[in-house]
C-alpha cells in the first residue's frame, strides 16, 4: 500500500493511506487509507481510500534470508499476469501516437478496425455517442490499440507519455472516454516503485517496496471493475507514471523479485505501507479496518532516522469548532477537550495499543461530539494519529497531562504535537530505508507483516 493524504503519501510511497475488500477470498475488510512518501516528505492531497494468484509452486517462510532471490530455483515458470490500469476518467478526447506500426481493434471482439504508420498520430473523440478515430464514427464501444509487432522494445503514448503494453479506449455511459493501460504486472510495479520510493535508497530497501507494492496490487485487482479496470494511477491505489517513471534502481528491484508477493493462508495479504511510523506502526483496525493477524503494532525503533520526524499542527479553539462544525460536529463554542496523554505502545479507552488517537471528546456549548481518531486526523490535517495536544496562550503552552483539557476562551492557542507521517500500517518506508543497513530485503518485510509467506507468481 498503496496505494492516505492529510494536509502534510504511502514521500514518494504512503497509499496508499487506503483495507480494500479483497474479492474472492476472506476475511472481508473495511476500507483503510494509504500513505505515499515523496523522498522522505509526505504528500498533501486528501484522498481516502482484489482477485487472489494461482497458488505458487514454491514459497519460503517469513525471515528466510537470501541476498538475492532472482530466479528462484525449483519454480515452474508461470504466464506472468497483466493488469489493467485507468489512466484518466472522463476524457472528451484521447491522442495516441506510437514510434513503430501500430493497429486499433475492436477491444471485446478482437476484429481490426485500422493500421497506423509509427509516428501518425490517431485521435479518438465522441460523435453521436459514438467513438470516433480521426473523425469516422465507429460502432465499438472499447477500442484496443497496441504495437503491431509485439517483438519489438516500441512504445504507445497516450496524453504525451509512454507506456509498455497496450492502450484500451472505453466509452463510459457518461458518454466519455476512460483510458486504460492494460500491461504485464512487473512492468506495472517498474512504472510504480520510483512514484513510491526514492531510487536513491538502498537496495535492500527498493526491493522491500517492489514486493509490497506487487503484493498490493494483486490483491487490488478488480477494485475498480465497475470502472472497467483493476487499479487507478492515483493515490487512491498506487502512483504510476508508465515508463517516464521507471528508474534503473527501481527496475533492479523489480528485476531481482520478479512474481514474488507476500500471502497468509495462501492469499495475497493487504500490504499497506506508509510513510514514517513514529517509532511504532499500527495495527491494521487503527485507521478503519478489521483487525488483520499480518498486521499488528510493532516498535519501529529505526524509523526515527525520518526528517521532519515530529510536528506540529498548530490552531485556535475557535478555529478547531469552525473545522468540527464544517465536518459536521456542531459543538458551539469549544470549552473542554477530552484526551488520554499519549504513551508510544500503550492503549487506553481513546487510543489504540500503539498509542495512536482512536476517538477524542470535543466538549462545547451546544453539545459534546466524540470524532473518531482517522476522521479526526483529516479534519484537522495532521501527519498521522500519533498525536497529543498542548494548549495555553501564544507566550506559552504545557502539555497534556490530565487528559481534560479547560478551554478559556476561543483564543485558546492548541497545538497538536505527534510524530510519523501517514495511517501507520505495514510498511514504514523511512525504517525500511534505516533497517536495510543491516537487513536483507525479506527481513524488512518481515519485520512490519508478520507470519507472512514468500509466494511466486511466476
Amino acid at each position: 500500500m498503496a496505494p492516505d493524504k492529510p494536509s502534510v503519501t504511502v514521500g514518494k510511497g504512503e497509499k496508499k493511506e487506503e483495507v480494500s475488500e479483497q474479492r474472492g477470498s476472506s476475511p472481508k475488510e473495511e476500507p483503510v487509507i494509504r500513505d505515499e512518501l515523496d523522498e522522505g516528505k509526505a504528500s498533501t492531497n486528501k484522498t481516502s481510500p482484489e482477485m487472489a494468484p494461482d497458488k505458487p509452486s514454491s514459497t519460503a517462510r517469513t525471515g528466510s534470508k537470501k541476498e538475492n532471490v532472482p530466479e528462484q530455483r525449483g519454480r515452474t515458470p508461470k504466464e506472468e499476469p497483466m493488469i489493467r490500469v485507468g489512466l484518466s476518467d472522463g476524457q472528451a478526447s484521447a491522442i495516441l501516437i506510437a514510434d513503430d506500426e501500430y493497429v486499433v481493434r475492436d477491444a471485446l471482439t478482437g476484429q481490426g478496425l485500422d493500421k497506423f504508420a509509427g509516428n501518425k498520430m490517431t485521435t479518438v473523440t465522441i460523435q453521436g455517442r459514438q467513438l470516433a478515430i480521426n473523425g469516422k464514427a465507429i460502432s465499438a464501444k472499447s477500442i484496443r490499440f497496441s504495437i503491431a509487432d509485439s517483438r519489438t522494445m516500441r512504445y504507445l503514448s497516450v496524453a504525451g507519455k509512454k507506456y509498455h503494453g497496450n492502450i484500451v479506449l472505453t466509452l463510459a455511459q457518461d458518454e466519455t472516454i476512460t483510458v486504460i493501460n492494460e500491461v504485464k504486472l512487473d512492468d506495472y510495479i517498474g512504472g510504480v516503485i520510483s512514484e513510491e520510493m526514492s531510487p536513491g535508497w538502498p537496495m535492500e530497501a527498493l526491493k522491500a517496496q517492489a514486493v509490497a507494492a506487487r503484493t498490493f496490487a494483486v490483491y487490488s485487482l478488480g477494485l475498480h471493475d465497475e470502472d472497467g479496470y483493476d487499479v487507478c494511477a492515483t493515490t487512491h491505489c498506487q502512483v504510476y507514471g508508465g515508463i517516464a517513471s521507471e528508474s534503473p534502481e527501481g527496475l533492479r528491484a523489480v528485476s531481482a523479485t520478479r512474481g514474488e508477493i507476500m500471502t497468509y493462508q495462501g492469499k495475497p495479504i493487504y500490504a499497506a505501507f506508509h510513510a514514517s511510523s513514529g517509532g511504532m506502526t499500527a495495527g491494521s483496525e487503527e485507521a478503519g479496518g478489521i483487525a488483520l493477524p499480518y498486521l499488528k503494532a510493532v516498535r519501529d525503533p529505526k524509523d526515527d532516522a525520518t526528517p521532519n520526524q515530529n510536528w506540529q499542527v498548530t490552531t485556535s479553539a475557535k478555529e478547531l469548532a469552525s473545522d468540527l462544525a464544517s465536518a459536521g460536529f456542531r459543538v458551539g463554542t469549544l470549552k473542554a477537550i477530552e484526551l488520554t496523554p499519549l504513551k508510544l505502545g500503550e492503549g487506553a479507552a481513546d487510543r489504540y495499543p500503539s498509542g495512536r488517537l482512536k476517538e477524542i471528546r470535543f466538549i462545547g456549548t451546544a453539545q459534546t461530539v466524540v470524532v473518531p481518531g482517522p476522521k479526526f486526523r483529516w479534519i484537522a490535517g495532521l501527519p498521522s494519529t500519533l498525536v497529543d495536544i498542548r494548549y495555553g496562550t501564544e507566550n506559552k503552552t504545557i502539555l497534556n497531562e490530565k487528559g481534560n483539557i479547560e478551554i478559556s476562551g476561543p483564543n485558546t492557542v492548541i497545538v497538536f504535537c505527534g510524530s510519523g507521517r501517514g495511517h501507520g500500517i505495514g510498511l514504514s518506508q523511512w525504517g525500511a530505508k534505516a533497517l536495510a543497513a543491516k537487513k536483507d530485503y525479506r527481513e524488512i518485510l518481515s519485520h512490519y507483516y508478520k507470519d507472512v509467506e514468500y509466494s511466486f507468481l511466476f
